[in-house]
C-alpha cells in the first residue's frame, strides 16, 4: 500500500511540476530579455564559460563548456554560443522553443571523450589561459586539458594524490583568479593544491607521463569535502564546506594552514560555497536542507558555529550550486534539486536579528528561473554580459530524458531604477493604445 502511495505522490508531483513548468514556458515573453534552450542528449553536471570571441550583429558569441555523461560514452563539449544583445531579441519569438531539439544558437565544436569513459563531475577553466580547462571525474586523477591544441583530444598533464575511490561522485573542485592553482576535494575530507605554469607541459614536477604531484595536502574535515573556493585575492587563502557541516578557512602559507573553523549549528550538511569577489568578507554557501546562508568571514571563529549575516528559504531540496553576480556585493543566485535557478537580493534585508531560529522570508529572492524539468547541477554567471547565466539539468525522469542547457538573462526591469521602468511601461501602453490592441 505505502508503495502505492508513493507512486501516485510522485505522479501528482510530476503533474504539478509539468503544469507550472507548461506556464512558465507561456510567460517566457513578460519574463526574460533572452532566452536560448538546449536539449542535450545526455544529462550534464558542470557548465563554464569560456572567451568572449567577438561580436555578429545583435549577437556576442562566447564559449562555452559543458558534459554529457551517461551511457553512452562520456565527452567533454566544446561550444560556440549566440547570445542576443539587450534588448534586441522578439519576445514574441521567445517560447517557441521544443525541448526536445538542440538550439540553432549553439554551435557544438568539439565532443572530446573523457579518459577510461569516466562521467566527468565538474569543469573549470584556467582564469590565466582560458583554452586550458581542468576536469574532476570519479577517477583518483584530475586531467587538465588544452584546447587550443590540435591534440586536444589527449589530456597535457594529469593531477595526481587523491587515493582510490576517493573522488567517486565527488564535485569539489576550484581553480585561483590569481595564478594557475588549482584546488580538489574528496570524500576522505582531504584537499589538495596543485600549482602550474601557465603552460601545463613546462610546469616544474611533471614527469614524462604528464603526472603532476600536489603541492601541498590539507586535513581537517571529518567527511565528503562537498565544495572548495579560492580566495579571490589570493592564490593560498581558501575555503572549503562538507558534509561533517562545517565551514574551513585555510592558508597555504601557514604553518598551521587551518586558520579557522565553523560548525553548522543546525547539523545540515554544506552542499556549495562562493566568495564574493567585491567584498572578501561575504560569502553564500549553500545547504542539504535548501537553505543558503549568507556569511561574514570576519564573525567566524574558533568553532563556535555559523552565525550568517541571513539565513535564507525558497528552495524545497538541496542546493547544488551557489555563485555571486560578478561585480556585485548584493545579488547572487542558487540552483538546486527542486528544477529552479533563484536570484536573490540581500540588499532588501536589515540587520541580523538577534535569534536565528527562525528562516527569514523569502522576499529578497527577486527573480526564480524556472526553465528546467530536472535537477539543476550547475550554474554560471557570464563575466562579461551582466546579468546573463548559464545553467544545466539532468532530466532523465522525464519521458525525453537527457539534460537542458540554457542561457537566459532576465527582462532588464528587474534591476533597472525604477522611474526608467515605469517611463517605458507607459510608453508601451500607449503604443499598444495607438495601434487599437
Amino acid at each position: 500500500m505505502g508503495s502505492k502511495d508513493n507512486d501516485q505522490n510522485d505522479e501528482s508531483k510530476d503533474t504539478v511540476q509539468s503544469n507550472n513548468y507548461q506556464q512558465w514556458k507561456k510567460h517566457t515573453p513578460l519574463l526574460y530579455d533572452t532566452l536560448i534552450n538546449h536539449h542535450l542528449t545526455h544529462p550534464s553536471s558542470c557548465i563554464r564559460w569560456g572567451h568572449r570571441l567577438g561580436e555578429e550583429q545583435n549577437h556576442i558569441i562566447q564559449r562555452v563548456y559543458y558534459c554529457e555523461r551517461g551511457a553512452a560514452p562520456n565527452t567533454i563539449i566544446s561550444a560556440n554560443v549566440k547570445i542576443a544583445k539587450p534588448r534586441t531579441t522578439d519576445p514574441m519569438k521567445m517560447d517557441k522553443f521544443e525541448e526536445t531539439l538542440s538550439s540553432p544558437s549553439v554551435t557544438v565544436l568539439t565532443r572530446i571523450p573523457t579518459p577510461n569513459g569516466t562521467e566527468v563531475n565538474k569543469i573549470y577553466t584556467c582564469e590565466q589561459n582560458l583554452n586550458i580547462l581542468f576536469t574532476k571525474s570519479d577517477l583518483n586523477e584530475l586531467h587538465v586539458w588544452d584546447l587550443s591544441s590540435p591534440e586536444s583530444f589527449i589530456p597535457v598533464a594529469t593531477l595526481t594524490g587523491h587515493s582510490e575511490g576517493s573522488c567517486d561522485s565527488n564535485f569539489a573542485l576550484d581553480s585561483s583568479v590569481i595564478e594557475p592553482r588549482v584546488l580538489s576535494g574528496d570524500r576522505d575530507g582531504i584537499i589538495l593544491m596543485w600549482s602550474l605554469d601557465n603552460n601545463p607541459k613546462s610546469t616544474p614536477g611533471r614527469d614524462a607521463n604528464g603526472m603532476i604531484p600536489p603541492l601541498s595536502k590539507f586535513e581537517g574535515h571529518q567527511a565528503t569535502v562537498e565544495d572548495v573556493c579560492f580566495n579571490p585575492s589570493s592564490s593560498s587563502e581558501f575555503c572549503s564546506v562538507g558534509d561533517d557541516q562545517k565551514l574551513l578557512f585555510w592558508d597555504a602559507r601557514a604553518s598551521n594552514s587551518k586558520i579557522s573553523e565553523a560548525l553548522q549549528r543546525e547539523c545540515v550538511d554544506l552542499h556549495c560555497v562562493d566568495w564574493n569577489p567585491s567584498d572578501l568578507n561575504l560569502l553564500v554557501v549553500g545547504t542539504a536542507s535548501g537553505a543558503t546562508f549568507v556569511v561574514d568571514r570576519r564573525k567566524i571563529g574558533g568553532g563556535e558555529g555559523i552565525e550568517p549575516l541571513h539565513k535564507l528559504h525558497q528552495h524545497q531540496e538541496p542546493v547544488f550550486r551557489v555563485g555571486w553576480r560578478p561585480d556585485s556585493t548584493v545579488h547572487y543566485a542558487s540552483g538546486g534539486d527542486d528544477c529552479f535557478v533563484c536570484i536573490w537580493d540581500i540588499s532588501q534585508l536589515g540587520a541580523q536579528s538577534e535569534s536565528m531560529g527562525e528562516a527569514q522570508e523569502s522576499k529578497e529572492v527577486i527573480f526564480k528561473h524556472c526553465g528546467h524539468r530536472g535537477s539543476v547541477q550547475d550554474l554560471h554567471w557570464n563575466p562579461v554580459i551582466p546579468w546573463t547565466l548559464a545553467s544545466v539539468s539532468e532530466d532523465a525522469a522525464w519521458a525525453m530524458g537527457g539534460g537542458t542547457m540554457q542561457v537566459w538573462r532576465p527582462i532588464d526591469f528587474l534591476y533597472r531604477p525604477h522611474d526608467e521602468c515605469l517611463r517605458d511601461l507607459e510608453k508601451m501602453q500607449n503604443d499598444l493604445k495607438g495601434s487599437g490592441e
